[in-house]
Order: structure tokens, then sequence, then C-alpha cells
């Protein structure tokens, strides 16, 4: 009878032994430490955001009060631009419609402060000196917030919009006012390589260097006359005045008119285009620059039969 219950108790102790031993093992396996975890695959890394575009539209050329002007004014105001840079001409003798006033200020809007908004960054034209109702008075009048530290007439300047700086120049001149301002362009890049060497430097005068339209080429302005402007470190030259938009590319630098900012004094390309002209587009159009630290886009858009934006043509620069 003993040996039996004794039996029996040992059963249940070795039943209580293992019962403990499981719980342990359940309560050990719930405090264990994880398993090691593979490489995270690299869609699971936290990546950082792509740093923010400058976007700049450029137009040159516009000031026509008409379809062609409204037209550029809206695609500039719905590209949710950082700044408006012009390419000369902000006036262009169209009757009845009033230099800067109307020309510029009635289709861009000039906010409080008087600058735009967005804000506008012009350039001089021929058109901004000789047209009735223009001239440098006027044209300082409507744009009184252009910084006079090149120039206390605002005729030359630089403005940093961004990732870009703009080096804005006046071609309609003196040969003496050229070569202070060719001094000046020439102590600006080089400083900038210095101050900000991730910037991308854009030149702008109002008649081109290099060009396949009805004017002359700007002689004056070219590297022959002293201009090295990629050997102090612009990254892109553009102009206006033709009434084209036209790539010029010379010693590898583009050269670029901007194009025809409205619809009056519409001009055809010419049937031969210049040495280095890889293409030449008419009609109404305005451009978008896009610019981050390594890359430069420039895309100029035309308006097509219905008046929807149509792209024309890609510049892209990178480092």
């Amino acid at each position: 009878m003993m040996k039996k219950v004794r039996d029996r108790r040992t059963r249940r102790t070795s039943a209580g032994a293992a019962a403990c031993a499981a719980v342990v093992l359940a309560l050990a396996g719930c405090v264990a430490p994880p398993p090691a975890l593979s490489d995270p695959r690299p869609s699971d890394i936290p990546q950082p955001s792509p740093p923010a575009a400058t976007r700049l539209a450029l137009i040159s050329d516009f000031g026509t009060c008409d379809a062609g002007e409204q037209w550029t004014a809206d695609q500039a105001v719905s590209w949710g631009v950082d700044a408006i840079v012009t390419a000369g001409d902000n006036s262009q003798g169209v009757e009845g419609c009033a230099p800067y006033t109307e020309s510029v200020w009635g289709y861009f809007d000039r906010g409080r402060d008087g600058q735009g908004i967005p804000p506008l960054w012009p350039t001089l034209g021929n058109h901004d000196y000789t047209d009735e109702g223009a001239g440098l008075d006027a044209y300082r009048a409507a744009f009184p917030y252009l910084d006079t530290t090149a120039d206390a007439e605002q005729r030359w300047y630089t403005q940093d919009v961004g990732d870009v700086t703009l080096f804005v120049l006046d071609s309609e001149t003196t040969p003496a006012e050229l070569d202070t301002q060719r001094a000046w362009l020439r102590e600006e890049l080089t400083d900038q390589r210095a101050s900000r060497p991730d910037a991308w430097n854009v030149v702008l005068f109002h008649r081109p260097a290099y060009t396949s339209g009805v004017h002359e080429d700007n002689r004056e302005m070219r590297p022959t006359a002293g201009w090295d402007y990629a050997g102090w470190g612009a990254d892109i030259v553009i102009a206006g005045h033709q009434h084209i938009y036209e790539d010029v590319v010379v010693d590898g630098l583009h050269y670029l008119t901007a194009g025809l900012g409205g619809t009056a004094n519409y001009r055809e390309c010419p049937a031969e285009l210049r040495e280095g002209s890889r293409l030449c587009l008419d009609g109404t159009g305005a451009s978008v620059i896009e610019a981050t630290g390594d890359q430069f886009v420039l895309q100029y858009f035309q308006p097509d039969t219905e008046g929807t934006a149509t792209l024309g043509d890609t510049i892209r620069l990178n480092r």
C-alpha cells in the first residue's frame, strides 16, 4: 500500500516539476531578447527629403498688353515660382500700353511692398529707354527696390534667389560703362566662387552676343571683347531683343535668347541658323527654371492652338 502511495506521489511530483519547468520556460520566452534583425531594406530606412528646388519664370520682350502677354503672365503665376526674371523690353511701345504701370504691373501683382508677388527682377532693354513714357526715370520708379550697390541708377545689379544668383547687366549703354560693367562682373563672379560655390550663376542682358535673329550680334559683349563669362564662373548667359527663342552654344556655354513674351512684334526664325545654334522657336513663349545644388533645368513652353502650354525645349546643366 505504502509503495503504491509513494509511486503516486512521485508521479505527481514529477508531473508538477514538469509543469513548473514548462511555466519557467514560457516565462523565459516572454523576456528573452528578440532575435537578431536582418539588415533593413533601403525602403525601410528613413530618407531625407530632397532639397526644395528654386523656381524662376523667365520672360522677355513682353510689354505688349495683349493676349500673348496675358498667357505669359498666367503661366508664370501658375508655376508657383520664387521670382520672375526678365531679359529686357518690359515695354514694347504698343499704343495704349503705358510703360510699366500697364505693360508690367497691369499683368503681374505688384504687392504691398511694390516688388511683385512673386518678386520681379527686370533687365533693361532698348525699348525701356526709347519708348514714349518709358526712360530710366520711369523704369526706376516702377522698380524702386532694385539694388544700388553696383550702380546708383540701378542699371546693373546682383540678386540671390535660392540656389540661383542673377547678374543683371545693361547692354544699352556707352563703351565706357560697358568696361565698368565688365570689371564689375569679373569681380562679382570671382567672389561668388568663394562665397556661394554651389549657386548657379545666371548672367542677363538684353542684346544677345550670339544670335541668328534679324538684329546684329552684340559683339561688344562677347568673350573676344574681354567678357570671359565661363572663365569667371557663369553657368548660362540669357538675352532677349530678337523676339525668338534660340539656344546658341559656344565653347560649351549656352547663350540663350529668351523668346517673345507677347503677341505683337512677332518674328520668324530665319531659314539659316548661325554656327552653334541648336534650336530656334518663334511665337509666344516663356520659360520655367528649376535649380538645386546639383542641377539646373530650363524648360521653354509655348501655347498650342487652344492655349495649352506645350514644351518646346529643355536645357539641362548638371554638376
